[in-house]
């Protein structure tokens, strides 16, 4: 197996979102391209992701490889790329990874691979009264203001076409309206609906912003939020992020 990704920088930052919610991964590639799941170890958010072989320039895998790595060491090389570096992926015969970042001058790391648990997929068949679609850079500002309020909940509500987010702290409380009207959503669809979610696993998925242009946002009253991260490519990357008992 070997690939070759160009925007080694973007790209890093799809692992450096992962590393907010769990310990380890199985980067699994497929002839469709790297697919990625995840559960954070308090069972509160799964995230599914699909970086497709038309995202890397490379993608020669000829059958399905597994390879366990843990996030933290893995993640620190990809904090090293700079805007120039290609970067490349590849197995030896031992399943150990290699990632060698090719710029100024070639830099090549080996790690062994390990047995990463194995992620029991929840019933994702949800029915989701409320979508919408954003600019990622647009929703993840508001996300990152809506943190600066504090408090440790985050309430999504959909009324008349428009979404509605809102905190409340000690500090003080804010809300937020996002409409097509207002260009602060690019659709919207649905009816009515609301929901709480806890703060931080949503700021925690907002370093998407770096390999994403827009995002798809779906809720319901005390279903799942999910966040559609879309990549080049037709790739994603989803966060399902269970609902608080307020």
């Amino acid at each position: 197996m070997r690939v070759k990704v160009i925007d080694a920088d973007a790209f890093s930052y799809i692992f450096r979102t992962l590393e907010e919610f769990i310990d380890e991964i199985t980067l699994d590639f497929t002839s469709d391209g790297l697919k990625i799941r995840g559960i954070d170890p308090s069972r509160v958010t799964f995230i599914d992701i699909l970086i497709p072989s038309g995202y890397f320039e490379e993608y020669n895998v000829e059958k399905e490889e597994k390879v366990g790595v843990k996030l933290e060491d893995f993640t620190d090389v990809l904090k090293t790329v700079t805007k120039n570096d290609s970067l490349y992926l590849e197995t030896d015969e031992n399943q150990n990874i290699r990632v060698t970042l090719d710029g100024v001058y070639e830099r090549t790391f080996t790690f062994p691979s390990i047995v990463a648990s194995e992620i029991e997929t929840p019933n994702l068949n949800l029915e989701f009264p409320f979508k919408a679609k954003a600019l990622t850079v647009t929703f993840t500002d508001i996300i990152d203001e809506i943190e600066d309020i504090g408090g440790d909940s985050i309430t999504f509500k959909a009324e008349g076409g428009k979404l509605y987010l809102s905190a409340n702290s000690d500090m003080g409380s804010s809300t937020i309206e996002l409409s097509t009207e207002n260009g602060g959503l690019l659709e919207s669809e649905g009816g009515d609906a609301e929901s709480v979610y806890g703060l931080e696993y949503v700021v925690n998925t907002s370093k998407m912003r770096k390999p994403s242009d827009t995002v798809e946002i779906a809720f319901g009253s005390q279903i799942p939020l999910k966040l559609r991260y879309n990549l080049p490519q037709g790739g994603y990357a989803d966060f399902y992020i269970a609902p608080r008992a307020e």
